[in-house]
């Protein structure tokens, strides 16, 4: 890779160029370019990744599938997170797959590079323990989400949070949803997220359509989140 290409990723990159700007150079030589389409796997759950990523342009679905084929979303990555870190250490299968949601660009590591790296570098070790103690902080409080909330208020409190103006109150709140989606992120299923809608429906809270939800009620569906708050 050329140097000068690197050197440009990083101008364009806040969080990237704070990765990088200590890497030494005989690391810095050795990065890739590489390229998925909307679909592709770039890391699959049990195989043991040779290469860390960092995602230079588009999407990435961290999630985890079951025996069962049930899909449970973690993360969703974009420009400036990695991939990878965890298990390239001890040479580990992957804990979950990586999916590329749109067309990505990513810069890329061989592993001997990544530990001669963190060996070199005591600044990227120094931005690892920080940046990696914060997704474990994010990821406890959701599973912590997950596992004392009910799936009522879980579900109310996505419907919420993808309001595009929580200030406003106005009459009717339209919210695109995929009910695929929000199976995935709360590992539940439609069935049980159908049941919750049409709960609120059936009290004239909401009105459900194919693809999106429509408020008609806001007081209303505060109150039934806070009263499903310790259900």
């Amino acid at each position: 890779m050329n140097i000068s290409e690197i050197q440009k990723v990083m101008a364009n990159n806040l969080k990237i160029n704070k990765m990088l700007k200590f890497c030494p150079y005989e690391i810095l030589k050795h990065w890739q370019f590489c390229e998925y389409k909307k679909g592709e796997i770039l890391l699959k759950q049990g195989e043991i990744p040779e290469r860390f990523y960092i995602i230079i342009e588009g999407y990435v679905d961290i999630y985890a599938l079951a025996e069962n084929g049930k899909k449970y979303t973690q993360a969703l990555y974009t420009k400036g997170n990695y991939i990878g870190e965890l298990e390239i250490f001890d040479k580990k299968p992957a804990a979950c797959y990586a999916e590329a949601v749109s067309p990505i660009v990513l810069i890329s590591l061989a592993r001997d590079y990544f530990l001669k790296w963190i060996e070199l570098d005591i600044h990227i070790s120094n931005y690892f323990a920080k940046s990696m103690a914060s997704l474990f902080y994010n990821l406890s409080i959701k599973a912590m989400n997950d596992n004392l909330y009910s799936l009522k208020y879980r579900l109310i409190k996505y419907l919420l949070e993808s309001n595009q103006k929580p200030g406003d109150h106005p009459k009717e709140i339209e919210i695109s949803i995929n009910k695929d989606k929000i199976s995935e992120q709360l590992a539940v299923t439609k069935r049980s997220i159908n049941r919750v809608f049409r709960e609120l429906r059936d009290r004239g809270i909401i009105d459900i359509n194919n693809k999106s939800i429509i408020i008609n009620d806001m007081e209303g569906l505060l109150k039934e989140q806070e009263l499903s708050k310790n259900q």
